[in-house]
């Protein structure tokens, strides 16, 4: 009797508190469909992702601010560039919301409460110097070569799908750089590959579907028991990795060590060589490979596919793209230099634009740790705010009567006078940005200059059809349907 009398004053307390929050910042406008209890969770309902996406765009397409509810918890959507700005470069909203912890992946700096972050971020902003940069580029050459080799072993005239080829190049490249694992020669390692992509796809799964946030529900799922399998593969083998390099480091003779200064670093070693208090532990190191790996390898993967059906639904855009490759570097011998990719000016114009129109990671959400004042609204400690990067680069008031079309030209140097520094934000913004943002453009870049120069690219697909689904990444609503012709 007295457990229930316990109860009954808990549901009551919890839907007095709801009633108030409900109430809260009346003329903030709030996100339809909007009902009793659930809120605006049937925003997510169904199954098809494209209608979702849709549906949540519709969200931030008119209002500077707008609210709404997933069961009793508040979420405000954050769309004119000005307040994103606000957000994204305010101390006290480094903090990510309590559904990133889905990843189960503490210490990453994707997603790691702001004490974790902040020490870790500091240690690896050391990590991603211009000297590992540059001296990653002859690993992005050589697996970019293997893919090129991989996909001319597709007949031609057919169409192919190009992603499986773009994912498995960005792994690759990632894990010799940040683990030292030669993917490419060994295929044991595949599994690490396959349980990475289990494991990304089964947490978006769960993000997605509000009644699995409840741990009880969700652990009796299928999708918590390949999430678990998969993750704990990773984690396994991270360590097995670092265990690996920290004794190769110890058994290296002081000769070999400083001849080693002058050699590629990858991740691992860097932080390993690192002094006492500044050494990441085992635990966090495991985390922020785990990192790199699953959110680079996502992303460019993606982003260089969607770069490809651009290039062939585009192919006057292509052949000037080819042009400038063959005149920036005429000869297949001719090295790629960081000077050579800053020559390739229209190369650095098309990426920029495929990723306004189809931004790595859509949307972000941040939590403040103090008060934050937006729009003349004061929002309490734990506010979870949404992002919506996708229709942030398609404002009219940023980008221009055409927003919705692809043209590389919004990022001539004409054009880009001017722009609103937080109206383009395809690797987020502020101090909490992502780390790997120079590294992922120049191993997007040395891809595409290895596919543009072996191949034409062309399709039946049109800009019209191009659509995107829910989801963490953003992914193509069906396959890079490619027909690849060899060059001469």
């Amino acid at each position: 009797m007295l457990l229930l009398l316990v109860l009954a004053i808990a549901a009551l307390l919890a839907l007095l508190d709801y009633v108030k929050k409900l109430h809260r910042f009346p003329s903030i406008p709030t996100a339809r469909p909007n009902h009793p209890v659930i809120g605006n969770a049937l925003l997510f309902r169904g199954t098809d992702l494209q209608e979702k996406f849709e549906r949540f765009n519709r969200v931030f397409r008119v209002d500077r601010l707008v609210k709404g509810w997933l069961g009793p918890m508040m979420y405000v959507g954050v769309a004119h560039p000005d307040l994103i700005q606000r957000v994204l470069t305010d101390p006290n909203c480094l903090q990510k919301p309590f559904y990133y912890e889905f990843f189960s992946i503490r210490n990453g700096l994707l997603t790691a409460k702001y004490d974790v972050w902040k020490p870790s971020r500091k240690v690896l902003n050391r990590t991603f110097n211009t000297r590992f940069l540059n001296d990653s580029i002859r690993a992005f050459r050589k697996c970019s070569q293997v893919m090129v080799d991989r996909m001319k072993c597709c007949p031609e005239g057919v169409p192919v799908d190009v992603l499986p080829y773009t994912m498995q190049c960005t792994l690759e490249m990632i894990c010799a750089t940040s683990m030292g694992l030669d993917v490419l020669e060994k295929a044991d390692n595949k599994q690490f590959v396959d349980s990475m992509e289990v494991f990304l796809r089964n947490v978006a799964t769960r993000i997605f579907h509000p009644l699995s946030y409840i741990d009880v529900i969700y652990q009796r799922t299928h999708n918590y028991s390949q999430l678990e399998r998969a993750r704990h593969f990773c984690l396994d083998y991270a360590k097995q990795t670092i265990d690996k390099r920290r004794a190769a480091l110890k058994n290296q003779s002081i000769s070999t060590k400083e001849d080693h200064e002058f050699r590629r670093k990858i991740i691992i070693d860097q932080v390993l060589e690192m002094d006492g208090d500044e050494e990441l532990n085992d635990q966090n190191l495991r985390d922020q490979i785990m990192t790199f790996v699953a959110a680079g390898s996502d992303t460019v993967g993606h982003g260089v596919a969607h770069a490809c059906l651009f290039l062939a639904i585009f192919p006057d855009l292509q052949e000037k793209l080819a042009t400038e490759i063959a005149t920036v570097l005429p000869l297949e011998e001719v090295d790629i230099t960081p000077e050579t990719l800053k020559n390739l000016t229209f190369l650095d114009k098309f990426f920029k634009e495929t990723m306004r129109v189809a931004p790595p990671a859509p949307m972000i959400a941040r939590s403040n740790m103090e008060e934050i004042e937006l729009d003349g609204f004061r929002f309490p400690p734990d506010t979870i705010f949404i992002m919506n990067f996708y229709e942030l680069h398609r404002r009219a008031d940023i980008w221009g009567p055409h927003a919705d079309r692809f043209d590389p030209e919004n990022f001539s140097e004409e054009r880009s006078q001017g722009r609103h520094p937080f109206g383009y934000l395809p690797f987020s913004g502020g101090s909490r940005n992502c780390i790997g943002l120079r590294y992922a453009m120049i191993n997007a870049k040395i891809m595409l200059i290895y596919i543009v120069r072996n191949f034409r690219l062309s399709t039946h697909l049109r800009f019209e059809d191009v659509k995107f689904l829910m989801g963490i990444t953003l992914h193509l609503a069906f396959k890079h349907s490619i027909v690849l012709e060899r060059r001469n």
